[in-house]
C-alpha cells in the first residue's frame, strides 16, 4: 500500500478541474443575506449550452412540470434556487471532466444514479438536490484516474478475485484514489463539508464506526442503496452493497420490508419516467 507522501505526491501529480466561473459567481451571489436571483439567472443564462442543458434537465418527465418552462428565471421561480444551483454543477461537471472514449457511457449512468439518489433521499425526507450531487460527484474522478492511467480498468481487474475494497486497490496500484481525488475537486469546487466527506469515504471500511456525521453518512448510504438498485437495473450484482445492505437499511430506517420495497419501488418509478 502507498506510503502518505507517496500517495500525497502521485495525488498532486492529477490535474483536477478548477471551478467554473460560472459556479464562483453563483456561490457568491448566494452567499449573501439576500441573493440577487436576477444576477444569478444571469450568470446562468450567458452560458448558452448550459442554459440548453439546465432546461432540458428541468422540463424531463423527472420533474413532471405541466408546462415546459422556456428560461432560467421561469427554472428558478418555478424549481428554486437549490435545484438550479445543482443542475447548474452537475452540467458544469460534466462540461469540465474529460472522458477517455471508451467512457462515453459514464455520464449517462452517473445522471441515472443521480436520479435514483434524488428519488430516493425525496422519500426519506432528505436533501435530494445534495443526494443528487453525490449521484454524480462520488464516482467523478474516475476519469481523471483514466486519463492518468491508461490500462487503469485492466489493472484494477486483476484485484477483482481479492474481495479487496476499491479504493485500496486503487492505492495499492496507483498510490491514490478516486474517492480522494474526488473529495478534493468538491472541496476545490467549494462544494459543501457533508458531501466532499461522503465522497472521500464513500468506499471506506468501517463506514458506520468513523464518525463521519449524520449528514454524510446519509449522503453515503442514500447512495449505496441507489447503486444497487442501478445494478438490479443492469442485472449485475453488487457484492459490496449486499455486505452492507442490513445495516443500509438500519441507518436508513428500512428494515420493515414494506417501507423498504416503497423506497426501491419510487426509485424504479422515477428512472422509468
Amino acid at each position: 500500500m502507498a506510503n502518505d507522501t507517496t500517495q500525497h505526491n502521485t495525488t498532486l501529480d492529477i490535474a483536477l478541474p478548477p471551478c467554473p466561473a460560472v459556479l464562483v459567481n453563483i456561490q457568491q451571489e448566494m452567499g449573501r443575506p439576500q441573493p440577487n436571483l436576477h444576477k444569478i439567472a444571469e450568470h446562468i443564462s450567458r452560458d448558452v449550452l448550459l442554459t440548453a442543458e439546465v432546461l432540458k434537465t428541468v422540463n424531463s418527465p423527472f420533474y413532471g412540470l405541466r408546462n415546459k418552462l422556456g428560461s432560467i428565471p421561469d427554472a428558478i421561480r418555478m424549481l428554486g434556487l437549490d435545484r438550479i444551483y445543482s443542475l447548474v454543477t452537475a452540467v458544469s461537471l460534466r462540461h469540465n471532466v474529460p472522458l477517455e472514449k471508451n467512457l462515453e457511457y459514464f455520464w449517462r449512468d452517473a445522471a441515472t444514479l443521480g436520479i435514483l439518489n434524488a428519488s430516493i433521499a425525496k422519500v426519506l425526507r432528505f436533501d435530494p438536490d445534495m443526494a443528487y450531487l453525490m449521484g454524480l460527484f462520488h464516482d467523478s474522478a474516475v476519469p481523471l484516474m483514466t486519463a492518468k492511467f491508461p490500462d487503469y480498468f485492466l489493472r484494477l481487474r486483476e484485484f477483482h478475485g481479492d474481495n479487496l475494497d476499491i479504493s485500496l486497490a486503487e492505492d495499492r496500484i496507483f498510490n491514490t484514489n478516486h474517492a480522494l481525488l474526488g473529495s478534493l475537486m468538491a472541496r476545490s469546487w467549494h462544494l459543501p463539508e457533508q458531501l466532499v466527506l461522503a465522497v472521500r469515504f464513500h468506499h471506506s471500511d468501517g463506514l458506520f464506526t468513523q464518525g463521519l456525521g449524520s449528514k454524510a453518512l446519509s449522503l453515503i448510504t442514500v447512495n449505496l442503496l441507489a447503486d444497487s438498485v442501478n445494478d438490479y437495473i443492469c442485472g449485475n450484482l453488487n457484492i459490496h452493497f449486499e455486505q452492507l445492505e442490513n445495516q443500509v437499511r438500519d441507518y436508513l430506517f428500512l428494515s420493515d420490508d414494506n417501507a423498504y420495497q416503497r423506497v426501491i419501488d419510487a426509485a424504479l418509478d422515477a428512472v422509468h419516467q
